[in-house]
């Protein structure tokens, strides 16, 4: 597992043996940091070609309505562009009651203005098996 990039709020790595990238969210999130996160999450995907992403929610205690309003009309739109179409999103949970609202927010937004196939889970290596098994994706 190589790690791209660490910061108090994220964490980007790297499995290549699989093809799957993981974003950690940590913490509390401030907009700047959150818009780093994602593009840096976009710059090091693409520079891997990615298609699986596992994205880690929970240790985010909170992330602004704002971030996730750029996510869905910003970021969304040029990672359809850049990635394409087949990518598998598994999406853990926080365990906060109002972040994990916020998570499932977006992946109903992602859902809506993308063919991204994202799936929400409990725990990384429910994700991670999801991701593994090519028989689910069609």
């Amino acid at each position: 597992m190589d790690t791209l990039f660490e910061k108090p709020f994220t964490k980007i790595t790297y499995d290549a043996d699989n093809g799957i990238m993981y974003m950690e969210l940590i913490g509390n999130i401030k907009h700047e940091d959150y818009k780093e996160m994602f593009n840096t999450l976009m710059e090091k995907g693409l520079q891997k070609n990615i298609k699986k992403l596992l994205v880690n929610q929970a240790t985010l205690e909170k992330s602004g309505m704002d971030s996730k309003a750029w996510l869905i009309t910003s970021w969304l739109p040029r990672a359809k562009k850049n990635f394409g179409e087949d990518v598998r999103i598994a999406l853990i949970l926080s365990k906060n009651l109002f972040t994990k609202i916020g998570g499932e927010y977006v992946v109903g937004a992602v859902r809506l203005v993308s063919k991204f196939e994202v799936r929400t889970f409990s725990s990384i290596d429910d994700g991670r098996t999801w991701l593994l098994t090519e028989a689910n994706h069609n």
